[in-house]
Protein backbone atom coordinates (compact mmCIF):
# COMPACT_ATOMS: atom_id res chain seq x y z
CA UNK A 1 0.00 0.00 0.00
CA UNK A 2 2.91 2.28 1.01
CA UNK A 3 4.43 1.55 -2.32
CA UNK A 4 1.43 2.42 -4.11
CA UNK A 5 1.31 5.80 -2.88
CA UNK A 6 4.72 6.66 -3.48
CA UNK A 7 4.24 5.94 -6.72
CA UNK A 8 0.83 7.77 -7.08
CA UNK A 9 2.66 10.85 -5.33
CA UNK A 10 6.06 10.66 -7.92
CA UNK A 11 3.11 10.68 -10.76
CA UNK A 12 1.49 13.87 -9.09
CA UNK A 13 5.08 15.59 -8.61
CA UNK A 14 5.79 14.68 -11.89
CA UNK A 15 2.39 15.91 -13.68
CA UNK A 16 2.76 19.30 -11.23
CA UNK A 17 6.58 19.95 -12.72
CA UNK A 18 5.40 19.42 -16.71
CA UNK A 19 2.62 21.82 -15.60
CA UNK A 20 4.80 24.54 -14.88
CA UNK A 21 7.42 23.55 -16.91
CA UNK A 22 4.47 23.90 -19.99
CA UNK A 23 3.31 27.10 -18.37
CA UNK A 24 6.35 28.93 -18.70
CA UNK A 25 7.29 27.66 -22.11
CA UNK A 26 3.53 28.26 -23.41
CA UNK A 27 4.33 31.90 -25.25
CA UNK A 28 7.21 30.55 -26.48
CA UNK A 29 6.24 27.41 -28.02
CA UNK A 30 2.89 28.16 -29.41
CA UNK A 31 2.24 32.46 -29.33
CA UNK A 32 2.85 35.18 -32.50
CA UNK A 33 2.52 38.18 -31.09
CA UNK A 34 -0.22 40.56 -32.91
CA UNK A 35 0.52 41.87 -36.64
CA UNK A 36 0.24 46.01 -37.11
CA UNK A 37 -1.58 46.89 -39.86
CA UNK A 38 -0.27 47.78 -43.34
CA UNK A 39 -0.98 48.38 -46.78
CA UNK A 40 0.08 46.91 -49.80
CA UNK A 41 1.54 49.32 -53.01
CA UNK A 42 -0.66 50.06 -55.25
CA UNK A 43 2.71 49.85 -57.93
CA UNK A 44 5.12 46.73 -58.12
CA UNK A 45 7.60 46.92 -55.43
CA UNK A 46 9.95 44.51 -53.25
CA UNK A 47 11.14 42.62 -56.16
CA UNK A 48 13.59 39.62 -56.17
CA UNK A 49 15.52 37.82 -58.33
CA UNK A 50 16.92 34.72 -57.81
CA UNK A 51 17.39 30.93 -59.29
CA UNK A 52 15.19 28.89 -61.07
CA UNK A 53 14.85 25.69 -61.81
CA UNK A 54 18.01 25.77 -63.71
CA UNK A 55 20.17 27.35 -61.90
CA UNK A 56 22.46 28.63 -64.02
CA UNK A 57 20.49 29.28 -67.16
CA UNK A 58 17.03 30.12 -65.46
CA UNK A 59 15.76 33.03 -63.26
CA UNK A 60 12.76 33.81 -61.12
CA UNK A 61 11.79 37.20 -60.19
CA UNK A 62 9.00 37.55 -57.12
CA UNK A 63 7.27 40.95 -56.58
CA UNK A 64 4.50 42.43 -54.30
CA UNK A 65 1.62 44.66 -55.64
CA UNK A 66 -2.12 45.72 -54.91
CA UNK A 67 -4.90 43.38 -52.67
CA UNK A 68 -6.41 41.40 -55.73
CA UNK A 69 -4.94 39.06 -58.44
CA UNK A 70 -4.59 41.12 -61.61
CA UNK A 71 -3.06 40.61 -65.09
CA UNK A 72 0.63 40.62 -64.65
CA UNK A 73 3.84 39.93 -66.67
CA UNK A 74 7.51 39.99 -66.53
CA UNK A 75 8.92 41.69 -70.05
CA UNK A 76 12.97 40.42 -70.65
CA UNK A 77 15.65 41.24 -73.44
CA UNK A 78 19.28 40.41 -73.86
CA UNK A 79 21.52 43.31 -73.82
CA UNK A 80 21.99 44.56 -77.54
CA UNK A 81 19.10 42.70 -78.84
CA UNK A 82 16.04 43.49 -80.50
CA UNK A 83 14.22 40.97 -79.45
CA UNK A 84 11.77 41.41 -76.09
CA UNK A 85 10.46 38.36 -74.57
CA UNK A 86 7.23 38.46 -72.24
CA UNK A 87 6.48 35.41 -68.99
CA UNK A 88 2.91 35.74 -67.93
CA UNK A 89 3.24 35.86 -64.27
CA UNK A 90 1.58 34.14 -61.56
CA UNK A 91 -0.23 36.18 -58.31
CA UNK A 92 -1.02 34.49 -54.90
CA UNK A 93 -3.16 36.73 -52.24
CA UNK A 94 -2.05 35.87 -48.80
CA UNK A 95 -4.00 37.24 -46.30
CA UNK A 96 -2.01 37.72 -42.94
CA UNK A 97 -3.16 39.02 -39.19
CA UNK A 98 -2.40 42.89 -40.62
CA UNK A 99 -3.44 42.73 -43.88
CA UNK A 100 -3.17 41.45 -47.07
CA UNK A 101 -1.32 41.90 -50.24
CA UNK A 102 -0.30 39.84 -54.09
CA UNK A 103 2.65 38.12 -54.48
CA UNK A 104 3.67 37.39 -58.20
CA UNK A 105 6.82 35.64 -59.83
CA UNK A 106 7.82 34.29 -63.12
CA UNK A 107 10.54 32.88 -64.83
CA UNK A 108 12.90 33.73 -67.08
CA UNK A 109 14.17 30.56 -69.25
CA UNK A 110 16.93 30.16 -71.86
CA UNK A 111 19.24 32.57 -70.61
CA UNK A 112 22.73 32.30 -72.16
CA UNK A 113 26.30 32.03 -70.27
CA UNK A 114 28.24 35.13 -70.34
CA UNK A 115 25.14 37.40 -71.19
CA UNK A 116 23.58 39.91 -69.80
CA UNK A 117 19.92 40.40 -69.68
CA UNK A 118 16.99 43.76 -68.88
CA UNK A 119 14.04 42.50 -67.05
CA UNK A 120 11.14 44.43 -65.72
CA UNK A 121 7.79 43.49 -64.10
CA UNK A 122 4.53 44.63 -64.74
CA UNK A 123 0.99 44.66 -62.79
CA UNK A 124 -2.26 46.09 -64.33
CA UNK A 125 -1.20 49.17 -65.77
CA UNK A 126 1.83 49.71 -63.53
CA UNK A 127 5.44 48.88 -64.58
CA UNK A 128 8.40 48.32 -62.63
CA UNK A 129 11.64 50.17 -63.95
CA UNK A 130 14.24 48.18 -65.76
CA UNK A 131 16.55 46.17 -64.19
CA UNK A 132 20.34 44.79 -65.50
CA UNK A 133 21.64 40.99 -64.28
CA UNK A 134 24.29 38.96 -65.86
CA UNK A 135 25.02 35.57 -66.61
CA UNK A 136 28.35 34.16 -65.72
CA UNK A 137 30.52 33.18 -68.39
CA UNK A 138 32.99 31.07 -66.51
CA UNK A 139 30.08 29.41 -63.82
CA UNK A 140 31.69 25.63 -64.28
CA UNK A 141 35.20 26.76 -62.78
CA UNK A 142 34.82 30.00 -61.25
CA UNK A 143 32.68 31.92 -59.12
CA UNK A 144 32.14 32.90 -55.63
CA UNK A 145 28.82 33.60 -53.25
CA UNK A 146 27.96 35.55 -49.93
CA UNK A 147 26.57 34.08 -46.92
CA UNK A 148 24.40 35.56 -44.41
CA UNK A 149 23.69 33.68 -41.14
CA UNK A 150 20.50 35.00 -39.02
CA UNK A 151 19.34 38.75 -39.80
CA UNK A 152 16.77 38.94 -37.80
CA UNK A 153 17.17 42.76 -37.40
CA UNK A 154 15.57 45.71 -35.22
CA UNK A 155 13.37 47.82 -37.04
CA UNK A 156 15.39 50.84 -39.04
CA UNK A 157 18.09 47.97 -37.86
CA UNK A 158 22.00 48.04 -38.90
CA UNK A 159 21.94 45.16 -41.58
CA UNK A 160 20.65 48.29 -43.84
CA UNK A 161 24.21 49.76 -43.67
CA UNK A 162 26.24 46.45 -43.79
CA UNK A 163 25.05 44.53 -45.87
CA UNK A 164 25.35 47.66 -49.14
CA UNK A 165 28.94 47.75 -47.59
CA UNK A 166 29.15 44.07 -48.35
CA UNK A 167 28.19 44.33 -51.66
CA UNK A 168 30.34 47.41 -52.55
CA UNK A 169 33.36 45.47 -51.14
CA UNK A 170 32.69 41.97 -52.43
CA UNK A 171 30.57 41.54 -55.51
CA UNK A 172 29.82 38.19 -55.79
CA UNK A 173 28.21 35.95 -58.38
CA UNK A 174 24.51 35.32 -55.65
CA UNK A 175 24.26 35.34 -52.13
CA UNK A 176 22.28 32.51 -49.57
CA UNK A 177 20.74 33.41 -46.19
CA UNK A 178 20.45 30.89 -43.75
CA UNK A 179 17.17 31.66 -42.03
CA UNK A 180 15.61 34.26 -39.99
CA UNK A 181 15.60 36.28 -42.28
CA UNK A 182 12.69 38.48 -39.89
CA UNK A 183 12.43 38.89 -36.39
CA UNK A 184 8.74 37.74 -37.03
CA UNK A 185 6.76 36.90 -40.18
CA UNK A 186 5.44 41.03 -40.31
CA UNK A 187 5.03 42.98 -43.06
CA UNK A 188 7.42 45.85 -40.75
CA UNK A 189 9.94 43.13 -40.48
CA UNK A 190 10.11 41.79 -43.97
CA UNK A 191 10.30 45.68 -44.94
CA UNK A 192 13.66 45.84 -42.79
CA UNK A 193 15.05 42.89 -45.22
CA UNK A 194 13.62 44.08 -48.26
CA UNK A 195 14.87 47.81 -47.10
CA UNK A 196 18.41 46.11 -46.43
CA UNK A 197 19.20 44.53 -49.69
CA UNK A 198 17.67 46.61 -51.97
CA UNK A 199 20.94 47.50 -53.45
CA UNK A 200 21.32 44.01 -54.79
CA UNK A 201 18.07 42.04 -54.58
CA UNK A 202 16.30 42.83 -57.99
CA UNK A 203 20.17 41.97 -59.88
CA UNK A 204 21.85 39.48 -57.70
CA UNK A 205 20.58 36.16 -57.23
CA UNK A 206 19.34 35.37 -53.53
CA UNK A 207 18.70 31.59 -52.25
CA UNK A 208 17.37 31.15 -48.76
CA UNK A 209 16.20 28.30 -46.39
CA UNK A 210 13.69 28.73 -43.77
CA UNK A 211 14.56 29.92 -39.88
CA UNK A 212 11.77 29.34 -37.22
CA UNK A 213 11.09 32.95 -37.31
CA UNK A 214 9.68 32.44 -40.61
CA UNK A 215 7.32 29.97 -38.96
CA UNK A 216 4.00 30.54 -37.10
CA UNK A 217 3.74 29.13 -33.89
CA UNK A 218 1.14 26.07 -33.88
CA UNK A 219 1.12 22.01 -33.66
CA UNK A 220 1.92 21.52 -36.69
CA UNK A 221 4.34 24.01 -37.34
CA UNK A 222 3.36 26.08 -40.18
CA UNK A 223 5.58 28.30 -42.91
CA UNK A 224 4.29 31.91 -43.63
CA UNK A 225 2.91 32.65 -46.87
CA UNK A 226 5.03 34.96 -47.73
CA UNK A 227 8.44 33.42 -47.29
CA UNK A 228 7.38 30.75 -49.79
CA UNK A 229 6.06 33.54 -52.62
CA UNK A 230 9.02 35.40 -51.62
CA UNK A 231 11.12 32.96 -52.94
CA UNK A 232 8.97 30.85 -55.49
CA UNK A 233 11.56 28.08 -56.05
CA UNK A 234 9.72 26.59 -52.80
CA UNK A 235 6.49 27.19 -54.71
CA UNK A 236 7.27 24.54 -58.12
CA UNK A 237 8.71 22.42 -54.99
CA UNK A 238 5.86 22.10 -52.90
CA UNK A 239 4.38 18.78 -53.49
CA UNK A 240 6.94 17.81 -51.50
CA UNK A 241 5.27 19.16 -48.53
CA UNK A 242 8.87 20.65 -47.36
CA UNK A 243 10.11 24.19 -47.85
CA UNK A 244 13.58 22.27 -49.49
CA UNK A 245 15.54 23.26 -52.57
CA UNK A 246 18.61 22.06 -54.76
CA UNK A 247 20.21 23.44 -57.35
CA UNK A 248 23.08 23.15 -59.47
CA UNK A 249 25.56 26.03 -60.32
CA UNK A 250 28.49 25.24 -61.92
CA UNK A 251 30.91 22.44 -60.13
CA UNK A 252 28.99 22.49 -57.13
CA UNK A 253 25.75 21.18 -56.01
CA UNK A 254 23.64 23.41 -53.40
CA UNK A 255 21.36 21.69 -50.97
CA UNK A 256 18.56 23.68 -48.72
CA UNK A 257 16.96 22.06 -46.37
CA UNK A 258 14.27 22.84 -43.56
CA UNK A 259 14.91 21.90 -40.56
CA UNK A 260 12.31 24.11 -38.48
CA UNK A 261 10.15 21.29 -38.97
CA UNK A 262 8.55 19.06 -36.53
CA UNK A 263 10.44 16.23 -35.69
CA UNK A 264 8.39 13.25 -37.87
CA UNK A 265 8.70 15.10 -40.57
CA UNK A 266 12.12 14.29 -40.79
CA UNK A 267 12.10 10.84 -42.42
CA UNK A 268 10.41 11.99 -45.39
CA UNK A 269 13.13 14.90 -46.02
CA UNK A 270 16.32 12.51 -45.22
CA UNK A 271 14.62 10.39 -48.05
CA UNK A 272 14.47 13.82 -50.61
CA UNK A 273 18.01 14.58 -49.41
CA UNK A 274 19.55 11.60 -50.15
CA UNK A 275 17.55 11.39 -53.39
CA UNK A 276 19.43 14.70 -54.01
CA UNK A 277 22.47 13.76 -52.90
CA UNK A 278 22.27 10.89 -55.52
CA UNK A 279 21.45 12.40 -58.08
CA UNK A 280 24.04 15.28 -58.13
CA UNK A 281 26.87 12.37 -57.62
CA UNK A 282 29.27 14.32 -60.29
CA UNK A 283 29.15 17.86 -58.52
CA UNK A 284 32.50 18.44 -57.36
CA UNK A 285 31.59 20.37 -54.36
CA UNK A 286 28.40 19.71 -52.35
CA UNK A 287 27.20 22.79 -50.07
CA UNK A 288 24.25 22.35 -47.67
CA UNK A 289 22.55 25.31 -46.61
CA UNK A 290 20.27 24.41 -43.13
CA UNK A 291 19.15 26.81 -40.19
CA UNK A 292 19.69 24.81 -37.30
CA UNK A 293 23.23 23.89 -36.99
CA UNK A 294 23.73 19.51 -37.12
CA UNK A 295 26.48 20.40 -33.83
CA UNK A 296 24.96 22.77 -31.62
CA UNK A 297 27.11 25.53 -30.02
CA UNK A 298 24.43 25.22 -27.24
CA UNK A 299 24.29 21.97 -26.02
CA UNK A 300 24.88 18.17 -26.75
CA UNK A 301 21.10 17.92 -26.88
CA UNK A 302 20.23 20.32 -28.90
CA UNK A 303 19.72 19.88 -32.45
CA UNK A 304 19.50 15.95 -32.02
CA UNK A 305 16.93 15.03 -34.45
CA UNK A 306 18.44 17.23 -37.09
CA UNK A 307 21.42 15.29 -36.33
CA UNK A 308 20.55 11.92 -36.63
CA UNK A 309 18.69 12.42 -40.02
CA UNK A 310 21.50 14.52 -42.04
CA UNK A 311 24.32 13.75 -40.27
CA UNK A 312 25.55 10.26 -41.69
CA UNK A 313 24.18 11.46 -44.86
CA UNK A 314 26.57 14.68 -45.00
CA UNK A 315 29.56 12.12 -44.10
CA UNK A 316 28.19 9.54 -46.57
CA UNK A 317 28.14 11.37 -49.65
CA UNK A 318 31.45 13.94 -48.50
CA UNK A 319 29.52 17.05 -48.15
CA UNK A 320 31.91 19.87 -48.43
CA UNK A 321 30.71 22.35 -46.82
CA UNK A 322 27.19 22.84 -43.96
CA UNK A 323 26.02 26.27 -44.11
CA UNK A 324 23.84 27.38 -40.68
CA UNK A 325 22.87 29.61 -38.58
CA UNK A 326 20.31 30.10 -35.52
CA UNK A 327 22.48 30.13 -32.16
CA UNK A 328 23.61 33.56 -32.66
CA UNK A 329 27.53 33.15 -32.75
CA UNK A 330 30.31 32.72 -34.94
CA UNK A 331 31.68 28.73 -34.75
CA UNK A 332 33.22 26.87 -37.36
CA UNK A 333 34.53 22.99 -37.09
CA UNK A 334 36.38 20.72 -39.68
CA UNK A 335 35.89 16.81 -39.51
CA UNK A 336 38.76 14.56 -37.84
CA UNK A 337 39.82 11.97 -40.26
CA UNK A 338 40.77 8.86 -39.98
CA UNK A 339 44.37 10.10 -40.31
CA UNK A 340 43.71 12.51 -37.39
CA UNK A 341 44.10 15.51 -39.89
CA UNK A 342 41.22 17.79 -40.78
CA UNK A 343 39.05 17.49 -43.38
CA UNK A 344 35.27 17.51 -44.59
CA UNK A 345 32.63 18.72 -44.05
CA UNK A 346 33.57 21.80 -42.99
CA UNK A 347 30.93 22.75 -40.45
CA UNK A 348 29.90 27.03 -39.79
CA UNK A 349 27.54 28.79 -38.01
CA UNK A 350 27.09 32.07 -38.27
CA UNK A 351 24.78 35.36 -37.77
CA UNK A 352 24.69 38.97 -38.61
CA UNK A 353 21.85 39.94 -35.67
CA UNK A 354 21.63 42.61 -32.66
CA UNK A 355 22.17 39.89 -30.13
CA UNK A 356 24.38 36.93 -29.28
CA UNK A 357 23.51 33.96 -27.39
CA UNK A 358 25.27 32.26 -24.38
CA UNK A 359 27.43 29.34 -26.28
CA UNK A 360 29.23 25.84 -25.07
CA UNK A 361 33.28 26.71 -25.57
CA UNK A 362 33.81 22.35 -25.34
CA UNK A 363 31.38 21.90 -28.66
CA UNK A 364 34.47 20.15 -30.49
CA UNK A 365 34.49 23.77 -32.84
CA UNK A 366 38.52 25.08 -33.98
CA UNK A 367 37.08 28.73 -34.03
CA UNK A 368 34.47 30.56 -32.20
CA UNK A 369 33.07 34.37 -32.26
CA UNK A 370 30.59 37.04 -30.22
CA UNK A 371 30.11 40.54 -30.46
CA UNK A 372 29.89 41.09 -33.59
CA UNK A 373 27.74 40.40 -36.58
CA UNK A 374 29.34 38.19 -39.53
CA UNK A 375 29.21 37.36 -43.14
CA UNK A 376 31.02 35.11 -45.09
CA UNK A 377 32.67 34.99 -48.63
CA UNK A 378 33.14 31.90 -50.40
CA UNK A 379 35.36 31.55 -53.22
CA UNK A 380 35.31 28.26 -55.22
CA UNK A 381 37.86 28.08 -58.34
CA UNK A 382 38.61 24.53 -59.94
CA UNK A 383 39.67 21.94 -57.24
CA UNK A 384 39.90 24.84 -54.50
CA UNK A 385 37.41 26.13 -52.15
CA UNK A 386 38.37 29.23 -50.00
CA UNK A 387 36.13 30.49 -47.22
CA UNK A 388 36.55 33.43 -45.69
CA UNK A 389 34.61 35.09 -42.26
CA UNK A 390 34.57 38.95 -41.65
CA UNK A 391 33.21 40.59 -38.96
CA UNK A 392 30.65 43.60 -39.69
CA UNK A 393 33.52 46.36 -39.58
CA UNK A 394 34.80 44.36 -42.40
CA UNK A 395 37.74 42.45 -40.76
CA UNK A 396 39.04 39.08 -41.66
CA UNK A 397 37.99 36.46 -38.94
CA UNK A 398 38.50 33.08 -40.63
CA UNK A 399 40.36 31.82 -43.46
CA UNK A 400 40.35 28.05 -44.89
CA UNK A 401 40.79 26.27 -48.04
CA UNK A 402 39.20 23.17 -48.93
CA UNK A 403 41.69 21.85 -51.95
CA UNK A 404 40.97 18.62 -53.90
CA UNK A 405 43.25 16.52 -55.27
CA UNK A 406 42.62 14.29 -58.99
CA UNK A 407 41.37 11.45 -56.69
CA UNK A 408 39.07 13.96 -54.74
CA UNK A 409 41.08 13.27 -51.63
CA UNK A 410 40.61 16.45 -49.40
CA UNK A 411 43.55 18.91 -47.70
CA UNK A 412 42.39 21.47 -45.24
CA UNK A 413 44.49 24.86 -44.89
CA UNK A 414 43.66 26.53 -41.84
CA UNK A 415 45.31 29.76 -42.04
CA UNK A 416 43.42 31.30 -38.92
CA UNK A 417 44.29 28.43 -36.62
CA UNK A 418 46.58 31.04 -34.37
CA UNK A 419 44.51 34.00 -34.70
CA UNK A 420 43.37 35.41 -32.05
CA UNK A 421 39.45 35.27 -30.97
CA UNK A 422 37.09 37.86 -29.88
CA UNK A 423 35.07 37.15 -27.25
CA UNK A 424 32.98 38.28 -24.49
CA UNK A 425 30.14 39.81 -23.00
CA UNK A 426 28.05 42.75 -25.06
CA UNK A 427 25.53 43.62 -22.30
CA UNK A 428 23.82 46.03 -25.96
CA UNK A 429 23.90 42.30 -27.65
CA UNK A 430 22.76 39.54 -24.43
CA UNK A 431 21.37 39.98 -21.61
CA UNK A 432 22.54 38.07 -18.75
CA UNK A 433 23.50 39.25 -15.07
CA UNK A 434 24.63 38.19 -11.54
CA UNK A 435 26.36 34.83 -11.01
CA UNK A 436 24.94 33.85 -14.76
CA UNK A 437 26.97 36.67 -16.16
CA UNK A 438 30.57 35.63 -13.69
CA UNK A 439 30.27 32.07 -14.96
CA UNK A 440 30.30 32.94 -18.60
CA UNK A 441 32.75 35.41 -18.08
CA UNK A 442 34.49 32.83 -16.07
CA UNK A 443 34.37 30.32 -19.26
CA UNK A 444 35.76 33.05 -22.04
CA UNK A 445 38.31 33.55 -20.02
CA UNK A 446 39.32 30.12 -20.25
CA UNK A 447 38.90 29.69 -23.62
CA UNK A 448 41.04 32.97 -24.71
CA UNK A 449 43.81 32.01 -22.36
CA UNK A 450 43.48 28.08 -24.39
CA UNK A 451 43.20 29.57 -27.51
CA UNK A 452 44.92 32.85 -27.61
CA UNK A 453 48.42 31.85 -25.80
Amino acid sequence: MKKRCYWLAGIGVAVVLLTLFCHNRWDAWFYNPPEPAYDADSVPLRLLLTFGDSATLSREVSWQCGTSVQEANCFYTEANSGDTLQVAASGHLFVTAGGQCVSYHAKMDGLKKGAAYFYRVQTGRHFSEWYRFEVAAKTDSAFAFTYIGDVQDNLNGFARELLPEIVERYPTDFWVFGGDLTERPHDQYWNEFFAATEQFRPTTPIVASTGNHEYLKKLPRFLEERFVYTFPYFVSNRETGKAVFSFRYGDAVFIVLDTNRDFWTLCSQRRWFEKALKETESAKWRIVVMHHPVFSVRGKKNNVFVRRAFLPLMEKYNVDLVLAGHEHAYARRTTVGTDKMPTTPVYVISQCSPKDYRINFKSGYDRYGLMNRFYQIVKISGDTLHFSAYTERHELYDNLFIIKSINDNVQIEDKAISWPEILGVDSSRIHIKGDKRLKYEHKIEQRLKKHNR
